[in-house]
């Protein structure tokens, strides 16, 4: 993979082609089964948007949770659909009952340009997570061009992801091009001083990544669980190390006047992990003050992985990641399969 890929402006887009959008509406829900956060939705907007200015028919499909290759009601698109109509109120908006088949390929002849078709979860299949090669095929034939902007699902070698790229002209979308940007930045000479802000939980599960950063970052910065359980690294790292006391809860206004000087005078900063319990108002105050220090201090910020787009929700940042996993694997060097199999302004 190249360090800039193609994205969906290189593709020659005439009106009524069929592009075939890989989004990550993988999005979270609360008890109801509501959608408590559709950032995910509203950031592939950007991607949306354009294939609808150039009047294609525009036909998404995503995953949903885990249901394992069964058709479980609770994981279905459905809400998705609902919410994407509401975020688009002009767009004829269609949903359709499966993601592949007869009656979902007649749904697409159906389309008029400048529409959309939203398909069910791609892994009520199973042959979705074992890339399956004919179920990648059946896929890729709703589409004349593939576009994949689910950043948050590039670490998987899905159907969706990977499978169909052997079958059509592929892109990127917006959106995974704009994280693969960012996250670029932190790793590929980031401006110095260079700080890192290290929180949540699993020291043995986030090892690699502060190993990794470690050698990268001028500053390290670890609070939440992470700080309670830190054991100091055996080995010569390049950033300077400092651990928060007392962090369980939340940081501490010391911890937070501690780490002031060092983030104003940053010129990159990353963000993954909230330093407390920032649910709960009462300790989320650790969090939020070194949220407003980040809006402030102009440097190049960047929050991505688990619970941190929640933790830093409503501050400024120049990048809030949409993918976890993705993201920190991208950031440890990882080859993201949903990256490598697209092509980039260098060649594949």
């Amino acid at each position: 993979m190249g360090t800039k890929l193609l994205t969906i402006k290189s593709a020659h887009l005439k009106p009524g082609c069929r592009v075939l959008l890989r989004a990550d509406f993988n999005v979270p829900v609360d008890a109801t089964g509501a959608i408590s956060d559709d950032r995910r939705i509203a950031d592939s907007l950007v991607t949306i948007k354009y294939c609808l200015q150039k009047q294609v028919r525009l036909v998404i499909c995503s995953h949903f949770g885990r249901p394992e290759g069964k058709r479980e009601p609770q994981y279905s698109l459905r809400p998705v659909y609902d919410r994407l109509q509401r975020l688009l109120p002009a767009v004829k908006i269609y949903f359709a009952n499966d993601c592949v088949g007869e009656q979902v390929e007649q749904q697409v002849l159906n389309l008029q340009n400048g529409e959309i078709l939203l398909l069910e979860n791609t892994r009520f299949h199973a042959e979705e997570t074992a890339n399956d090669a004919d179920f990648a095929r059946q896929l890729a034939n709703l589409g004349d061009v593939f576009v994949n902007d689910a950043f948050g699902a590039a670490h998987r070698t899905h159907a969706s992801t990977v499978g169909v790229t052997a079958y059509l002209p592929s892109y990127a979308g917006f959106l995974l091009a704009r994280e693969v940007k960012y996250l670029s930045h932190l790793i590929k000479k980031p401006q110095r001083p260079f700080t890192v802000i290290m929180g949540g939980k699993k020291i043995a599960d986030k090892l690699p990544l502060v190993m990794k950063l470690a050698d990268i970052a001028d500053y390290l910065l670890v609070g939440g669980k992470l700080a309670e359980e830190w054991q100091p690294l055996n080995t010569n790292h390049h950033a300077q190390i400092l651990v928060a006391a007392n962090a369980v809860n939340d940081i501490t206004p010391a911890t937070v006047a501690e780490w002031e000087p060092i983030i104003n005078r940053s010129k990159t900063i990353f963000w993954n992990g909230p330093l407390g319990r920032f649910e709960d108002p009462q300790y989320a105050l650790g969090t939020q003050a070194v949220a407003t220090l980040l809006t402030h201090s102009g440097a190049l910020t960047v929050a991505g992985g688990g619970d941190t787009a929640a933790a830093v929700k409503g501050f400024q940042f120049d990048h809030v990641s949409t993918g976890g996993g993705a993201a920190l694997e991208f950031i440890q060097g990882e080859v993201l399969p949903g990256l490598a199999c697209l092509p980039s302004k260098g060649g594949k």
